[in-house]
């Protein structure tokens, strides 16, 4: 199909491309983070979709939220329960809809989103948000848009900066033809709104967080590139942007150098003007 034309069967085709664009992918869970899931408080809660996976571990301190990205799921946050708890705090995190143990098949960062709203009324408020890649452009999206309650200290790990980049890096992925994803941007732009989706941006909504931020974003990320959070730390006031090496898209999630980092932020006082060491 080298010119694709918006025949009936090619509108088939851009339709099936469509949905799985939509689509996360399964994240695999390791044995260790399934045990860590199993001893926390799990539960369920009920969205305008069905039903999130909601699991807490400890009681009666400062919450923190875990926001997994696109394609993820809470297990993959679970490095962060040990440290979070051991510095006194209680950790929450939930499966996002289409993703994990939750209900759905196809969701969006407009669907996502919300549930950050539901999540915070049964659990907040947070002392901080941890967000991972696509989580880190829902969490800034609901803080600027919606009433999600602003936390005292945001960390970013691998930040996604504009969502239609979203675009490009599925093409490379799937490897479709320029004329499928041309088919598939025109599709989504129709549903949802060119100026809408254009204007979700991190670079945009950032600077409208008035959030003491610490950045993680590794020069060797292979699935959202350092010039994402280099573009955000530009524009963001309020965040500090450390770049580690050789950690790749997930490896500061388990890093615990990179945790001993986030905790000294997250305990420093928030009048305070300092940064954390960096190593």
């Amino acid at each position: 199909m080298s010119a694709l034309t918006f025949t009936s069967e090619s509108q088939a085709i851009v339709k099936k491309v469509y949905g799985a664009f939509f689509s996360p992918g399964n994240y695999e869970v390791k044995p260790a983070e399934q045990e860590i899931i199993e001893w926390g408080n799990n539960y369920r809660l009920p969205f305008e979709g069905g039903e999130l996976a909601v699991t807490t571990w400890g009681s009666n301190r400062p919450a923190v939220l875990l926001m997994h990205g696109w394609g993820g799921a809470r297990a993959q946050m679970t490095g962060f329960v040990d440290p979070l708890l051991f510095a006194g705090y209680r950790v929450v995190a939930f499966d996002q809809p289409a993703h994990g143990e939750s209900d759905g098949r196809r969701t969006n960062l407009l669907e996502i989103a919300p549930t950050l709203d539901l999540i915070a009324q049964q659990e907040g408020p947070f002392e901080a948000v941890i967000a991972h890649s696509f989580g880190t452009l829902v969490t800034s999206y609901a803080l600027v848009n919606l009433k999600f309650p602003p936390p005292a200290r945001l960390v970013y790990f691998g930040a996604f900066n504009r969502l239609m980049d979203s675009l490009p890096r599925f093409q490379v992925l799937a490897q479709l033809p320029d004329e499928m994803i041309d088919g598939l941007r025109a599709m989504i732009y129709e549903n949802f709104g060119r100026d809408l989706l254009e204007s979700i941006t991190n670079e945009t909504l950032a600077p409208r967080i008035n959030i003491p931020a610490l950045m993680f974003h590794d020069l060797t990320d292979n699935v959202t590139p350092v010039e994402d959070s280099r573009a955000i730390a530009r524009v963001w006031r309020q965040a500090q942007l450390i770049e580690t090496e050789g950690l790749g898209h997930r490896g500061a999630l388990q890093s615990k150098s990179i945790h001993e980092q986030m905790v000294e932020f997250l305990k420093l006082p928030i009048s305070s003007p300092a940064s954390p060491t960096t190593s």
